[in-house]
């Protein structure tokens, strides 16, 4: 079992302000909160994408630079996943944009990992708390909560095999 939300950082006005996980009203209110001295340089996107095992989520640009898309693994809609691994991949996602990956702002490095440049970003706009509680539950809870899902979600998928078949049988 995961532990409760309120083991992590409180992120109860993220949670009160958005309690249906409404992704762009996250991305606005950790845009103005942290993020208010990066331009908006085009149109940003976000949705939830696939259940990845090994990613939370994900920054690209259109092919004419009028949008960027931030995708982010739909498992974190879950009600047992803290508010704070949402709240920190979105912020993550920001730091790329504001490096110049996955938007039309100057490329300010030549890789968007090297040498902790993201945690450093994170760290700088106040985050740090939120990032250590993030990185903490991902390496205790995520990968049997993971499978956890991944295991529902085959079950759910025999179960409409069976049924189709039963239907064209």
């Amino acid at each position: 079992m995961l532990p409760p939300i309120s083991t992590y950082i409180h992120t109860e006005p993220f949670r009160a302000l958005h309690p249906t996980h409404d992704l762009t009203l996250y991305l606005n209110s950790i845009w103005q909160r942290y993020f208010s001295d990066v331009p908006h340089a085009n149109d940003v996107q976000i949705a939830y994408c696939r259940p990845w095992k090994s990613r939370l989520g994900l920054i690209r640009m259109s092919l004419d630079s009028t949008h960027s898309f931030i995708g982010i693994n739909t498992l974190l809609q879950h009600e047992e996943v803290p508010d704070t691994i949402l709240v920190t991949t979105i912020a993550h996602e920001l730091v790329h944009y504001t490096h110049g990956f996955g938007s039309p702002l100057p490329q300010l490095y030549e890789h968007p990992h090297a040498n902790n440049v993201v945690e450093n970003e994170l760290e700088r706009r106040g985050l740090s708390t939120a990032l250590f509680a993030c990185n903490q539950w991902i390496e205790e809870y995520w990968y049997d909560f993971y499978k956890t899902q991944r295991e529902a979600r085959n079950v759910t998928d025999m179960k409409r095999s069976i049924v189709r078949q039963q239907k064209a049988g």
